[in-house]
């Protein structure tokens, strides 16, 4: 099972060109779209979940028509949006059980209260089934996010920016059970985190200002990189007289500014040669 995405566009009012003839093709596993805040990464999974039309172009699941065959694609579709509302005081069980209801999970009223228990102990939340999930942490209400995006089995799930506000713990336990699932189905991961998509995902994407500027793995992009990653620390007055260098990025360590440039030569004295990263790749591709 594939994705198959072929020239999608997408403008908005205002002639703002959202998604500008978009072509990618994503198989079973996890896969990475990265992009800066309003490169068009949202607009592109919402459209997957028939959410909302494109101007032009196809999306394809396997043989199916996604955009011309919405309820059919929605049977097989788990999504996770970057922010989602609860019913108050509702328990999990409640809520996850009046989903799958709405879904049509499960033969008779036994068989789903089997699938609901059995989801919520996957995301370990079973102890905690019977509370609200208005009064969740972040990180509880992420996976019981994923919990209802994996009802009926689907076959593709779109996750995008989940990670936002929770901590180093809940974000790991939300992304180990997030790769268990992708093993067998399609995961989209839309987020601007470079280093999770480098940790979790083969194939990958880097949209900019609603166009496609990389596709390949992690690994490749950061091997188009090397010999071309210049690193230098300096003082902040040298930082604001650095001219005619391409800054991929700046950071501070211990108050000290530590410079990476791209370049196909050394840009000069005091710079060395740096073993590149995504985030270099990342930052090259955006600007």
């Amino acid at each position: 099972m594939q994705l198959s995405i072929k020239s999608l566009t997408k403008t908005y009012p205002g002639d703002v060109r959202a998604l500008d003839n978009i072509s990618l093709t994503i198989p079973t596993g996890m896969f990475g779209l990265l992009g800066p805040n309003g490169a068009g990464k949202s607009t592109l999974m919402r459209t997957i979940a028939t959410l909302q039309d494109a101007d032009q172009g196809s999306i394809m699941l396997g043989d199916v028509d996604v955009l011309r065959n919405k309820a059919q694609i929605r049977k097989h579709l788990g999504y996770l949006p970057q922010e989602f509302g609860v019913y108050p005081r509702t328990s999990a069980v409640s809520l996850l059980t009046h989903l799958a209801s709405l879904k049509g999970v499960g033969d008779g009223a036994k068989h789903r209260r089997e699938i609901v228990d059995a989801l919520l102990f996957r995301v370990n939340l079973y102890d905690v089934r019977h509370k609200a999930v208005a009064t969740y942490s972040g990180g509880m209400r992420q996976r019981f996010g994923i919990a209802q995006a994996l009802l009926g089995d689907p076959k593709l799930i779109i996750v995008d920016e989940p990670t936002a506000g929770l901590d180093p713990g809940e974000r790991n336990r939300f992304y180990n059970l997030l790769s268990e699932v992708g093993e067998s189905v399609v995961v989209i991961l839309s987020t601007h985190i470079v280093e999770d998509v480098k940790e979790l995902c083969q194939n990958m994407a880097i949209i900019h200002r609603g166009q496609l500027k990389f596709n390949g793995s992690p690994s490749s992009a950061e091997a188009s990189m090397r010999g071309k990653i210049w690193s230098r620390s300096m003082s902040k007055q040298e930082l604001r007289d650095l001219q005619g260098f391409r800054v991929l990025s700046t950071k501070l360590i211990e108050g000290r500014p530590i410079v990476r440039v791209f370049s196909d030569a050394n840009p000069g004295e005091g710079f060395q040669c740096a073993e590149p990263n995504l985030e270099d790749a990342f930052f090259f591709h955006i600007q």
